[in-house]
């Protein structure tokens, strides 16, 4: 179990940066950074995400039955131990078999009492009540923030693994005493349209994590206010008829706009939280050029509540 590594020690003890790797500047074997593991290069690529063009990053990575050192900083059993012995309350936990737990209906439910302490702090009463509620609700909410915290850094360990596997036999997630499957938790872009069709056929919402490629931040006038979006990238698939396609599109949106500071098009993104899937909508394609007439349209939607809901990751 290891995540993806920026940097590795050739056998002249040189440390080699992606940059050098990529100009096979380096003596064979390969090292980790930070114990003797072996590692291998692996090179950047390009894949196709709907109408997009993702690059894909270079990185180090594991050797095929090398493990990490246990005080490694690239153990992912080591990282995720630190998470649990830094959280609060029961949100992380380690069971009798060994294995630790993330219990998702406690981020849940953190989840939707921080919603509700921010309608009350909106609308607030006298100016004593105001100033009550505001004490309160940022103690309050600090509290549950790092519930949600504590989830989100667990989840970028997984983001820097190269499939569920290597994070799947360590740490379990739970949902009121039901396991869940990491596939039907954390989905990336090739999963969007599996995301979208667990959730409409849900009747529980459980908290997912999704990452992908931001496409775009948009800053939008509704009727409520001013609103910023950020869109991602995402997939198309062919349906039974030949002149219409189906697309998914996952959105994050907030009326605040410091909320997305510092996020931009090309970033990784990952966020988490209870994601919203409508019902499915045609819009008619106005490229005279194609031979598409129609899609489908499948919108994720999620509305954060935290900072701690969002983190950048790289790719």
């Amino acid at each position: 179990m290891a995540s993806k590594m920026p940097v590795a020690i050739d056998s002249t003890r040189r440390k080699i940066t992606i940059s050098m790797a990529e100009c096979s500047d380096y003596e064979s074997p390969l090292e980790c950074e930070f114990c003797d593991a072996k590692v291998s290069f692996v090179n950047g690529f390009t894949r196709e995400v709907g109408d997009n063009i993702i690059s894909v990053n270079p990185y180090f990575r594991l050797k095929t039955s090398n493990t990490h050192g246990s005080e490694c900083k690239y153990n992912v059993e080591g990282q995720v131990k630190v998470i649990v012995r830094e959280s609060e309350g029961n949100v992380l936990t380690q069971t009798e078999s060994g294995k630790f737990e993330l219990r998702l209906l406690a981020v849940k439910k953190a989840i939707q009492k921080l919603q509700d302490l921010a309608n009350k702090k909106k609308n607030g009463g006298s100016d004593d009540q105001k100033e009550i509620k505001e004490k309160g609700y940022i103690k309050s909410g600090q509290k549950l923030g790092s519930y949600i915290n504590s989830a989100l850094r667990v989840l970028k360990v997984r983001s820097f693994c190269e499939e569920n596997a290597d994070i799947e036999n360590l740490l379990e997630l739970v949902f009121d005493g039901v396991r869940l499957p990491w596939k039907d938790f954390y989905y990336e872009d090739k999963d969007y349209f599996r995301c979208y069709s667990n959730i409409r056929k849900a009747t529980v919402t459980v908290p997912i994590a999704i990452i992908g490629v931001i496409k775009s931040v948009r800053a939008i006038d509704g009727e409520k206010g001013k609103f910023t979006v950020i869109n991602l990238a995402g997939p198309y698939r062919k349906t039974d008829k030949k002149d219409t396609l189906d697309s998914v599109y996952v959105s994050i949106w907030s009326p605040d706009v410091g909320l997305f500071e510092g996020y931009k098009a090309g970033d990784v993104l990952l966020s988490f939280g209870i994601f919203d899937a409508a019902k499915v909508t045609e819009k008619p394609n106005n490229s005279s050029t194609s031979s598409v007439r129609k899609f489908r349209n499948h919108d994720l939607r999620l509305w954060p509540i935290s900072k701690s809901q969002l983190c950048k990751v790289s790719g």
